[in-house]
C-alpha cells in the first residue's frame, strides 16, 4: 500500500526539522545538568503515581468482578469480567514500557505480562495445570511463587477468553470451578503486584528525581534521564521487532498472528496503540488528564520545528495503528492485511529513527545504543 498524502506531508515536514536539528546540534553546547530535573521530577513524581494508582484500582476492579462471576457463573456477567481484564491491560500497556525501578525489580514485568513467549511455555504448562489441577494454584500466595508464564495476564486471558475454557466457565463444571478459582488467584496476585509497584515507586522516582554526587544510582541529573530516554527508544523498538516484527515473520507465507501479543483475546494493536500513548507522555510529560504538556523530554528541545514535526509523526502512526482492526489476526484475515502490518511497521520503524537522531541528539540522551542488547 502506497503511503498517503498526508504522510509524505509529514515526511516532508520532518526532513525540514532536521536540517534545522543538525544545525542546531553541530552548534549546541552542553545541557547543563541541573537543565534535566525537572522533566525527571515532572515525570516520576507527579506523572507515574496516578498511573499506578490506577493501574492498581483496575486490578482491583478485575478481582471483584471475576469473584463476583465465580460465585454465580453466567455469561452476561463473564462479559463483564472481560471488559475488567481489557481496562487493566489498558493501563498495563501504557505502563509497559516505562521498563525502570519496581517495574523491572524482581521480575515484575515477567509477572505482570510473560511475554514473549517464543516456546510455547505458557501453553504447554497451562494444559498440565488443567489435567492435574493442582490446589496450590488457586492459592494467591503460593500462585506468585510459581512459574511467571502461569502468572499474569496471558495465563488470565486464557482463562477468560479461550472458547473452550468459557464454555467450562460458564457451565461450572469441575474445569469451570477450578479455572474460576485459579483465574481468581492471578487477579488477586496481580493486585498484590500492582499495590507494591505503587508503593515502591515514589521512593524510586525521589532517587532519580534528585539525582548527583551523592547517589550511589544515579551521580548525574543526565545519567537518570537517559533511563527515561532509553524507554522511549526501546519501547518503540519493543513494537517493532515483537510486537510486529514476530508476527510478521520472514515473508507473508510465514505470517503468523498467533505469534502477536494477547492475540487470544483479540488485542494485539489495541496494545501498540497504549503503548504509544504511554511512551508519547515520556517525551511530553501529559498523559491523558495527568501532567502538563511540553514538561517531558520536550522540555529539553530548543526547536519548536522540531517539536512540531515529532509530534505531527507520531499522531500520524497513531492514527495508523487506530485505523486498523484491533487484532492483528483480523488484519491478516483481509486482502491487504500482510502488507498494511509491513506498512504499520516501517512507520514505526521511522519514529525510532526520529527518536535517535532528533530526540537523542537535541537532548543529548542518545549515545547510538541498541536498547535491546544493552550496548
Amino acid at each position: 500500500m502506497p503511503l498517503s498524502s498526508s504522510w509524505r506531508i509529514t515526511l516532508l515536514s520532518t526532513a525540514a526539522a532536521l536540517a534545522v536539528s543538525f544545525t542546531s546540534q553541530n552548534a549546541q553546547a552542553d545541557i547543563p545538568d541541573e537543565n534535566y530535573r525537572p522533566a525527571l521530577d515532572h515525570l516520576l513524581t507527579k506523572v507515574m503515581p496516578p498511573k499506578l494508582d490506577d493501574f492498581h484500582d483496575a486490578t482491583g476492579d478485575l478481582t471483584k468482578s471475576i469473584t463476583d462471576f465465580c460465585a454465580s457463573p453466567d455469561a452476561d456477567d463473564l462479559k463483564d469480567v472481560q471488559e475488567d481484564f481489557h481496562n487493566a491491560m489498558d493501563i498495563w500497556q501504557e505502563i509497559q514500557p516505562w521498563r525502570m525501578g519496581p517495574l523491572v525489580a524482581k521480575g515484575r514485568d515477567q509477572h505482570i505480562e510473560y511475554w514473549p513467549d517464543k516456546h510455547g511455555t505458557a501453553a504447554r504448562q497451562f494444559r498440565k495445570l488443567l489435567f492435574s489441577k493442582p490446589a496450590s494454584y488457586t492459592d494467591p500466595v503460593q500462585l506468585a511463587e510459581a512459574s511467571a508464564a502461569l502468572q499474569g495476564f496471558p495465563a488470565l486471558e486464557e482463562v477468560l477468553f479461550d472458547d473452550s475454557n468459557i464454555d467450562h466457565l460458564t457451565k461450572g463444571d469441575e474445569d469451570g470451578v477450578f479455572l474460576c478459582q485459579y483465574g481468581t488467584a492471578i487477579a488477586t496476585n496481580l493486585q498484590t503486584i500492582t499495590g507494591e509497584l505503587r508503593d515502591e515507586w515514589p521512593e524510586f522516582a525521589e532517587a532519580m528525581a534528585t539525582a548527583g554526587p551523592d547517589s550511589m544510582d544515579y551521580p548525574t541529573a543526565k545519567f537518570a534521564a537517559t533511563d527515561l530516554y532509553r524507554a522511549l527508544h526501546e519501547g518503540l523498538l519493543i513494537i517493532s521487532t515483537q510486537k510486529l516484527g514476530r508476527p510478521l515473520g520472514e515473508n507473508e507465507k510465514d505470517a503468523k498472528a498467533s505469534r502477536a501479543e494477547s492475540e487470544v483475546s483479540k488485542r494485539s494493536l489495541r496494545n501498540v496503540a497504549h503503548n504509544l500513548t504511554g511512551l508519547l507522555a515520556i517525551y511530553d510529560g501529559k498523559w491523558g488528564d495527568v501532567g502538563t504538556e511540553g514538561a517531558g523530554l520536550a522540555s529539553l528541545i530548543d526547536s519548536s520545528l522540531l517539536d512540531r514535526s515529532f509530534r505531527l509523526n507520531w499522531q500520524t502512526v497513531t492514527d495508523a495503528v487506530l485505523e486498523r482492526p484491533e487484532s492483528i489476526d483480523t488484519l491478516l484475515a483481509q486482502s491487504d492485511g500482510y502488507q498494511s502490518l509491513v506498512d504499520l511497521k516501517s512507520q514505526i520503524d521511522f519514529l525510532i529513527t526520529l527518536v535517535e537522531n532528533d530526540i537523542g541528539g537535541t537532548t543529548q540522551l542518545g549515545g547510538g545504543f541498541n536498547a535491546l542488547d544493552g550496548d
